[in-house]
């Protein structure tokens, strides 16, 4: 009874009107309302409004349905974006529906349009997207690989969306350690993902001998990028896979962080940024490339007086007012440009990896499940 009368009340509605009412609200109602009648499911699962819902909510500026996700000693948790600007104390709060959230290890690979990747033990990969509580163990990494799960790690990874096929993919760099004499040596090797096809896809050499990929990259432009460090030499230099071809293509460093040591990528606002915690000043500085591929739009973006911070200084996300989230160790910081100054967040219920990174992302419907 209840389902015929929800679509009576809809009857008289246009159907594009509906979907325009119905783009605007939050996940959360929109999960439920999928069961109000068949043809409310039908429309609320389809491909294309799952995209509009995703495009208009990373384009409104209330900041409700965005959410950071870190990890806090072997436990995922998250926490909301605007309760650093509205309240008091910002309240974390644990993932009951992960299957591996008491884990000993767990590293955010990286979020994409709703989906968050995690590595777990070094060794498992899951996606899952904690809006619609869907989640998924990917396939063995090791199963196919050039080398043997017990002699070798999982040293370097990213997660992104590739829009030429509408497909995630997930890159990930697996290193050996192989000792001759006096003689070290870290051979590495390449294997990418595919939700669509749910498969790694074979393993090759990684196509700069020389260098060292560690850690969590960053997604932009249908690329990920790492700052490649270099083992027989002090530069470094941005290394990226272009998610469409599956091809590596090297960027030069930036000419603005000569000087810097130890530099580490970021995005902000939609934009590639580098930063460091060692600066030839005594400032924590961050730098942003306004036009990707420009070389010389590259501008710096903010200056913290190191009197504010010490080391372990991550940006993670800028208001419009200006105004700078960071994390510096294992708390968040707000930093005022405006002003010049900074006040740090009081937070309950976290007790977050000061060495693993946090990450902004915003709730979505998109599905992991793959169509006949």
């Amino acid at each position: 009874m209840k389902t015929v009368k929800a679509e009576k009340t809809t009857d008289h509605l246009p159907k594009e009107i509906m979907e325009e009412i119905l783009c605007r609200l939050p996940v959360k109602p929109l999960s439920r309302f999928k069961c109000v009648s068949p043809s409310w499911r039908s429309l609320i699962t389809s491909k294309q409004f799952i995209k509009t819902h995703l495009q208009r909510s990373k384009k409104i500026e209330s900041f409700a349905d965005k959410r950071i996700i870190l990890a806090c000693k072997g436990k995922l948790k998250a926490c909301s974006l605007s309760s650093f600007l509205t309240e008091p104390a910002t309240h974390a709060f644990s993932f009951d529906f992960f299957p591996m959230n008491s884990s000993n290890d767990i590293a955010i690979v990286g979020s994409c349009n709703g989906l968050i990747c995690v590595l777990v033990d070094a060794c498992r990969f899951f996606l899952f997207n904690p809006s619609t509580r869907e989640s998924k163990e990917l396939p063995d990494f090791f199963t196919g690989a050039m080398f043997l799960k017990n002699l070798s790690s999982i040293s370097a990874y990213r997660f992104g969306f590739d829009e030429s096929s509408g497909d995630y993919k997930i890159c990930a760099v697996c290193y050996l350690t192989l000792v001759f004499g006096s003689n070290v040596t870290f051979p590495r090797t390449v294997r990418v993902y595919s939700l669509n096809a749910d498969s790694w896809g074979g393993s090759r050499f990684f196509y700069k001998l020389d260098a060292c990929l560690i850690g969590a990259a960053k997604f932009m432009s249908g690329k990920i990028h790492w700052i490649s460090d270099f083992i027989t030499d002090l530069k470094c230099e941005v290394v990226c896979l272009d998610l469409k071809s599956e091809t590596f293509e090297t960027l030069k460093q930036p000419s603005c962080m000569e000087g810097y040591y130890n530099p580490r990528l970021g995005v902000l606002e939609g934009c590639l940024c580098v930063f460091s915690n060692y600066s030839p000043t005594d400032t924590f500085d961050v730098w942003i490339w306004n036009e990707y591929g420009v070389e010389d739009s590259w501008a710096k973006y903010v200056t913290i007086p190191y009197q504010f911070v010490t080391n372990y200084v991550t940006p993670l996300f800028v208001w419009p007012s200006g105004e700078v989230l960071f994390t510096c160790g294992s708390g968040f910081f707000i930093y005022n440009k405006r002003d010049n100054c900074i006040r740090r967040q009081h937070t309950v219920d976290f007790n977050r990896d000061r060495d693993r990174d946090a990450e902004v992302y915003t709730e979505s419907l998109v599905s992991l499940l793959l169509e006949d």
